[in-house]
């Protein structure tokens, strides 16, 4: 059979490549040609057409250079990359000095190069970034601009924690009963910072002016504690509308909690995270469905502005808060299981989920002695204990509509958690 058309049975036939090739030329190529002369009113280096002949480009080097060397390879990437420049120098008389477009073009033959290798799942993820990070180019521009200088020494903290300080940790247990590994709690330290990290972000970008619904969703990913807190409080206002919107965004907030502890899960165990998925849905669910409910209640609509408030939650001294937090469970849970393993770990589950769901969730996962199921079980137990804390910041700090509000969201929680644990 002729091998442009043969599948065989190692990589992917050429003619797939190509036509791969031209989706990811011209993916890229309908974004600059929008973003460009539709959005920008702007001539620009490349469109929609030459952009899948510039992967096309890069394949067929590829593909010359595999059958006679790769100096056709060379060639195709100097005399683009020559050309990028005589563009970029035309452009710059006209005071356009963006070289976004350019480097697109650049990517876009290399990307055909490496779908040619046959690295088709790296260059359709690597197309997906690229495309993204072009489109979002005035939501960056607004993210940059609402930056705090306490934002840019917090992601300079994240670094110093994920990429400085991870490596010169040891390996292997130590401690009472050799229950902790440094480095594996560090680990944790940056799967939790990192999470928080994220949502704070996702917040910046997109959060403002989408309503409290949205922003509740979101602002649960960087701590839903906090959120009910900061809303508790700002409810007190008095007024009706206070009250329900104060309601939508705690409940919705915690809703987001369960797919937050599924992913810590899914990073330590995955069997563990498997047996709770149906749990986690069916809960994740119920607590997103009583937020809309009492979303449509309210006069709130998309785009109106809120009062949620989410402040960074990342710098080194609340990574080794967590850390010395995460290492204290670990021993106690430890000490907790030695003797009544089932009965211990629910104890535990119920104690410390009030306090710090992450290093509670994250010390059940480590457990790897003991089964799935009363793992499972544990740590539904402690979204129990940590609701019933939401709540009762709530009867302190909210005021009787907002109490009334969020009981019937929490209520309705409690009760498909308690169904789950039955079940489990």
């Amino acid at each position: 059979m002729d091998p442009f058309l043969d599948p065989g049975t190692g990589p992917h036939p050429l003619l797939v490549r190509v036509l791969i090739t031209l989706g990811i030329g011209l993916l890229i190529g309908l974004e600059r040609e929008y973003a460009k002369r539709v959005v920008d009113k702007e001539e620009q280096f490349a469109g929609v057409r030459t952009y899948p002949l510039i992967a096309l480009l890069g394949f067929l080097c590829a593909l010359l250079g595999e059958q006679f060397g790769p100096a056709f390879l060379v060639v195709g990437l100097a005399g683009l990359f020559a050309m990028v420049v005589a563009s970029y120098v035309m452009m710059a008389r006209s005071e356009s000095f963006g070289i976004t477009t350019e480097l697109a073009g650049i990517i876009a033959f290399l990307l055909g190069v490496l779908v040619f290798a046959d690295h088709i799942l790296l260059a359709t993820t690597i197309t997906v970034l690229v495309v993204s990070l072009l489109t979002l180019k005035v939501r960056l521009h607004t993210f940059i601009a609402s930056l705090s200088p306490a934002d840019i020494r917090a992601f300079i903290q994240f670094t110093i924690i994920s990429a400085l300080v991870l490596p010169f940790l040891p390996r292997g247990a130590i401690g009472p009963g050799g229950v902790w590994d440094l480095h594996e709690v560090w680990t944790m330290v940056i799967l939790v910072t990192g999470i928080s990290l994220a949502g704070y972000l996702l917040v910046k970008v997109f959060g403002h002016g989408k309503g409290i619904l949205f922003e509740g969703l979101i602002g649960g990913l960087v701590s839903s504690t906090a959120v009910t807190l900061s809303l508790s409080r700002r409810a007190r206002s008095g007024t009706l509308t206070a009250s329900q919107l104060a309601a939508v965004g705690i409940v919705a907030s915690t809703s987001v909690m369960y797919p937050r502890i599924l992913l810590e899960t899914w990073v330590v165990d995955r069997h563990l995270a498997l047996h709770l998925l149906p749990s986690i849905l069916a809960i994740t669910a119920t607590a997103t469905l009583a937020a809309i409910l009492l979303w449509r209640r309210t006069d709130q609509r998309p785009g109106t502005a809120s009062d949620l408030e989410v402040t960074n939650p990342l710098n080194f001294g609340v990574a080794l808060q967590f850390g010395a937090v995460y290492m204290l469970v670990q021993w106690l849970m430890m000490l907790a299981t030695t003797h009544y393993p089932a009965q211990g770990l629910y104890a535990g589950s119920l104690l410390f989920g009030a306090t710090d769901m992450d290093a509670i969730t994250l010390s059940i996962a480590r457990r790897g002695e003991l089964n799935a199921a009363p793992r499972a079980t544990a740590i539904l137990l402690a979204t129990i204990s940590n609701t019933v804390m939401k709540l009762a910041l709530v009867l302190i700090f909210g005021h009787r509509g907002l109490r009334t509000r969020v009981g019937i969201g929490f209520g309705a929680i409690l009760v498909a958690t308690v169904i789950a644990v039955l079940l489990g």
